[in-house]
Parts: structure tokens; C-alpha cells; sequence
């Protein structure tokens, strides 16, 4: 009786770790090598670095949400839209590009998509002023990211 429920135990696990591993030596399977900068980031904070002058974001609900190659713009009280743009992090620096506006929330019949936008107006909420803009990371960490351009430093938590 037991060797009969070890045989098929062995038969039901083996089918299942054979398509795992043909699956995983396929490639198919892709993770993410961003580390701490992985995540759901709460914009706090909006420095200009020209005239120090500070915006309090903190009562806005305005995230990055970065996963895999991608960062996704949120803007949770609706005012601004959603966005994707494409991301390089390599060392300290952040470089994003390609942004694409996310038509998904704004569509109720599902027929809309991600098209792509030159509209710089769109990003400007996020603390981003160029369709293609460069970061350095000052600080990131599990819980506190700190970014800088060329004219801003945008100040972040993880929610």
C-alpha cells in the first residue's frame, strides 16, 4: 500500500518538475535583477534645485511603480494620466524613455491600449520634464529612493 502511494506521488511530481525545468532552460521564465528599485514609490517630495524652492507631494497619491523594464506613473486621485516608459538603471544612473500613455483606466468598453505620447505636459506631474531623462540615484534603499536631474530632486517612500 505505501509503495503503491510513493509510485503515484512520483508519477503525478515527476510530469510537473520535468515542465519546470524545460520551462526554466527555455528561457521563458524572466525575473528581475533592479533590487531595492523594484517596487510601488509614493512621490513625497519635489525639490527645484535652481531656486530651492520645495513641493509637498505627500497628501498626493502620485506612485512610480517599477517592475521588471518598466516604470508605470500612477496617479491615484485621477487628476493626472497613467503612464509607461521603458527604464536603464545601471550603477547610479536612471535613465527613462519611451513614455506610453496607459488608455486601459480611461476606456470602459477594453478597447483602448498603451499608445505612445510626445506630450512632455503628461510627465511633468511625475517630476519628469524630458521624454528621455536621466537620474542620478542618490539614495536607494528597502524603504527611501532619492533621484536627481538635471533641475529637480524627487523624493520617494515604498508603499
Amino acid at each position: 500500500m505505501i509503495m503503491k502511494t510513493h509510485i503515484r506521488l512520483f508519477s503525478f511530481f515527476l510530469p510537473v518538475v520535468g515542465c519546470c525545468l524545460f520551462f526554466s532552460s527555455c528561457g521563458w521564465f524572466e525575473t528581475s535583477d533592479n533590487g531595492d528599485l523594484d517596487g510601488f514609490w509614493h512621490l513625497e517630495r519635489v525639490d527645484t534645485l535652481a531656486t530651492n524652492g520645495m513641493r509637498n507631494l505627500s497628501e498626493s497619491r502620485l506612485f512610480w511603480g517599477v517592475q521588471y523594464k518598466l516604470i508605470n506613473l500612477q496617479d491615484a486621485d485621477g487628476s493626472n494620466a497613467n503612464l509607461y516608459l521603458r527604464f536603464a538603471h545601471e550603477g547610479n544612473s536612471l535613465i527613462l524613455s519611451h513614455p506610453y500613455i496607459n488608455q486601459w483606466h480611461e476606456n470602459d468598453e477594453g478597447t483602448g491600449g498603451d499608445v505612445p505620447t510626445g506630450d512632455i505636459e503628461l510627465l511633468r506631474p511625475y517630476g519628469i520634464n524630458h521624454l528621455e531623462e536621466s537620474f542620478v540615484v542618490e539614495k536607494l534603499s528597502d524603504s527611501k529612493m532619492i533621484l536627481r536631474s538635471e533641475t529637480l530632486r524627487l523624493y520617494f517612500y515604498k508603499f
